[in-house]
């Protein structure tokens, strides 16, 4: 085999890995927890240590990302993704449940914190409730020193007379 007909039939591990992950907008730890994959395998892709994609850790890629072409994994040829796969699986790969649990997740906090406002009103409310009832009982204090002071200089007449 001449040297330019191995170059073309020389699969690169490396560049099929970082397409696939610049498609996903993926950094290698999240790919690797998303698929199930060692970090060391993805880590030798990258690097050049494990020259081609073996069946197992295709499948479980496939398996992930069922938006990914198996021919690009194993040639790099094509497109990396497959164009009859639903448009909402194409750089989501948590497809409709995931986009509804991420609603439901904005919604909940939407909820929350509209909760949180209305306790914040509720709060100011008291606060302001407890603001006049000390100036009362101030009065109050203020009323009982007056009546005090008034019924003991009366008692002081009384004697003085």
């Amino acid at each position: 085999m001449k040297q330019s007909e191995y170059a073309e039939n020389n699969v690169d591990a490396r560049t099929i890995i970082a397409n696939v992950l610049e498609t996903l907008g993926m950094n290698a730890p999240a790919f690797s927890t998303a698929t199930g994959i060692a970090y060391q395998r993805i880590y030798d892709l990258q690097r050049g240590r494990t020259k081609k994609f073996n069946p197992g850790v295709v499948n479980m890629i496939i398996a992930a990302f069922p938006q990914i072409r198996k021919e690009y994994l194993y040639t790099g040829d094509g497109p990396v993704l497959n164009t009859d796969v639903p448009a909402d699986l194409i750089g989501n790969p948590v497809g409709k449940d995931g986009n509804a649990i991420l609603e439901r997740a904005l919604k909940l906090q939407e909820d929350l914190m509209a909760k949180a406002e209305r306790l914040s009103e509720k709060e100011e409310q008291l606060h302001q409730k407890e603001i006049e009832l000390l100036k009362r009982e101030h009065e109050v204090e203020l009323m009982r020193a007056k009546l005090h002071l008034a019924l003991g200089s009366e008692s002081l007449e009384k004697k003085t007379v």
